[in-house]
């Protein structure tokens, strides 16, 4: 490293690699120590990440990984909104808005140039969900928008500090359109800080090696990741497969389910992914944008790869994503876009991994929830009397059964999740006024398989000393997570508020519905699907099940052929054994690629398909 005029070795570029990708790690330990919000500093609902000075990742941190693959749209809106010449010292940039570069608009991102001397190097970043962005509906997630004006403030590329200098008309615009703006100015000032830290961490590094060397390991970096994920995609079989799965519905017809279709081309060491038999886009927010399609391929591509390839520009080189503008996966301004960004990309990886199941077996899970547990609420908090608006995943989610292994319990999110966790309830009683009753695994929430899916959680809360507003929009409540090679489907989630008069309001998609003082809300997220022939589960793992109360002695006997004392919730090994022999040969569940049918985890049966049928 001391002579810097000759080509390194990969060795120096790793390690120099390596010392890039702490600066993510870095500003999201700023942003989350700084941040007001618990779904900055408890849930963590934000990425940190280093792009060069094109726009193209270079680093990020976990995060949430549905805000990666859209980091380089958002960057590329601002560069061409203002032109390079236009970028200064000392500028703070911000947006959010879909239409084009953002996800969704309670996505704020935050962009930092990075200049060594006078020159433009990199750009810092931070994309965040904020806990309010205006809107029609505290919390800014309603499940039953129509339009993209109802879901909040739209943030064209603006310069938050022009040359250090703060744009306050600006600020306070954005400031009088949202309901707690002490919080948003708070958030928006710990990714401002996030990123100032990364600035400074990346002038130091050029300072330190040289632009030269800098430059030269960043391009080596995003060609070391191409390479890797080129190397990943030619152990998958020539072909093309086709899978479609669906949305329960758009938020506006609950009668209907909304389709999303892939057909995917892999040719050697490229792939391509084709959207175009997904559906027209709908009135309801299930729509989602071109980012937000780019993030999810992505996601699903690195669930199923090497997990040690480094996150950045170069995993994309290979991969190709067609997704028509007017589709559901991609829609036309003004379309309500809130709910595309979780509900819509947990769909599109689940129809990904269902097209490439039958060719990679040992590297797919059965569907997880599929949903963000996206739930929002508003009121006047009796203690202060002053206004709370929240958006918060306040039920844990499940991820499915594995070709070797159970799913994860009550999981931080959905595989779109990233490092995203829940905010304990100690902590959520403490910050608002409710009071928790419940909070505990959902029994039988996992898909039945020779790999049991991953339970999800049961949340019970009420309103204390007030009336709030609640809604949200959560998917998989009627369609569940399906089951894969025989496994059966999660169990599909429910939320509701139950009223004093014992009247119920479904809460699964909605806006601003009420509930009372004391009133119960309620929200059971869906769980994992199962992977393989339940009749096939080890009967000491089956017994760990019934021992700790994740499985009933009712779902053992009807869901695996158990044969159980009901006095002593012992398995019978021998009776089982005879018991599933018979079932064996009617179940003949060996021919089954997908279940979303069985009940009860299915709330209206839906799909079976079998091995060899395709899913159109």
């Amino acid at each position: 490293m001391e002579d810097r005029n000759r080509t390194k070795d990969a060795f120096t570029f790793g390690v120099l690699n390596s010392l890039l990708e702490s600066i993510p790690a870095e500003m999201a330990e700023v942003l989350k120590r700084t941040s007001y919000h618990p779904i900055f500093n408890e849930v963590l609902d934000f990425s940190t990440a280093v792009l060069n000075c094109k726009g193209e990742l270079i680093a990020s941190s976990m995060g949430v990984t549905v805000h990666l693959g859209a980091l380089e749209l958002c960057a590329q809106a601002v560069i061409n909104h203002f032109g390079l010449e236009e970028i200064r010292p000392g500028d703070v940039l911000i947006h959010n808005n879909p239409f084009p570069g953002g996800t969704h608009l309670p996505d704020v991102d935050i962009l930092v140039p990075v200049f060594y001397k006078e020159k433009l190097v990199a750009f810092t970043v931070s994309r965040g969900h904020h806990g309010d962005i205006g809107g029609a509906n505290a919390g800014s997630f309603a499940g039953d928008t129509t339009s993209i004006f109802q879901e909040g403030v739209r943030i064209p590329p603006t310069k938050l500090y022009d040359g250090g200098e703060l744009n306050e008309g600006f600020r306070n615009l954005l400031l009088a359109n949202v309901r707690v703006p002490t919080f948003t100015w708070g958030d928006l000032q710990a990714q401002v800080a996030g990123c100032r830290v990364g600035e400074k961490r990346m002038i130091e590094m050029y300072e330190k090696y040289g632009p030269d060397l800098i430059d030269e390991m960043m391009g080596w970096a995003m060609d070391y990741s191409e390479s890797l994920m080129r190397a990943e995609i030619e152990k998958i079989p020539d072909g093309t497969y086709s899978f479609a799965d669906y949305l329960d519905n758009d938020g506006i017809d609950k009668e209907k389910e909304v389709k999303i279709h892939v057909k995917v081309t892999v040719k050697g060491d490229t792939i391509t992914f084709d959207y175009s038999g997904s559906d027209p886009q709908v009135k309801g927010p299930a729509n989602c944008v071109f980012g937000v399609v780019c993030s999810a391929t992505y996601c699903a591509m690195f669930n199923l790869t090497d997990p040690s390839i480094p996150k950045n520009h170069g995993c994309y080189r290979p991969i190709t994503i067609i997704a028509p503008e007017g589709l559901v996966v991609n829609a036309r301004f003004p379309a309500p876009v809130v709910s595309g960004n979780t509900e819509t990309s947990s769909r599109i990886i689940d129809t990904v991994t269902g097209a490439l199941a039958r060719v990679i077996p040992e590297k797919v899970t059965a569907s997880d929830s599929g949903t963000a547990t996206a739930h929002i609420a508003g009121g006047v908090d009796p203690r202060t009397g002053q206004y709370y608006a929240w958006y918060l995943g306040a039920d844990p989610c499940a991820w499915g059964a594995r070709a070797t292994k159970d799913g994860f319990e009550c999981a931080g999110g959905p595989r779109i999740g990233g490092h995203v966790s829940q905010v304990p309830m100690e902590v959520f009683e403490t910050r608002y006024p409710f009071f928790v009753e419940k909070y505990a695994f959902a029994t039988d929430s996992g898909g039945p398989g020779r790999f049991r899916g991953g339970l999800s959680g049961i949340t019970v809360i009420r309103p204390v000393g007030h009336d709030c507003e609640i809604g949200g929009a959560n998917d998989r409540c009627v369609i569940p997570p399906y089951g894969i090679f025989g496994g059966m489907p999660g169990l599909h989630g429910e939320n509701k508020v139950v009223h004093k008069d014992g009247s119920i309001t479904p809460i699964d998609r909605a806006g601003g519905e009420l509930a009372r003082d004391g009133e119960i809300i309620y929200f059971r997220a869906p769980g994992g699907g199962g992977y393989g022939d339940p009749l096939d589960r080890d009967l000491d793992h089956l017994q760990h099940d019934l021992d700790n109360e994740y499985v009933s002695v009712e779902s053992a006997e009807r869901d695996y052929g158990a044969v159980v004392d009901k006095s002593t919730r012992q398995i019978d090994h021998e009776a089982t054994e005879t018991k599933r022999k018979t079932l064996k040969a009617e179940w003949k569940r060996g021919e089954i690629f997908i279940d979303q049918k069985t009940e009860p985890f299915a709330k209206r049966p839906f799909r079976i398909i079998r091995m060899d049928e395709e899913a159109k």
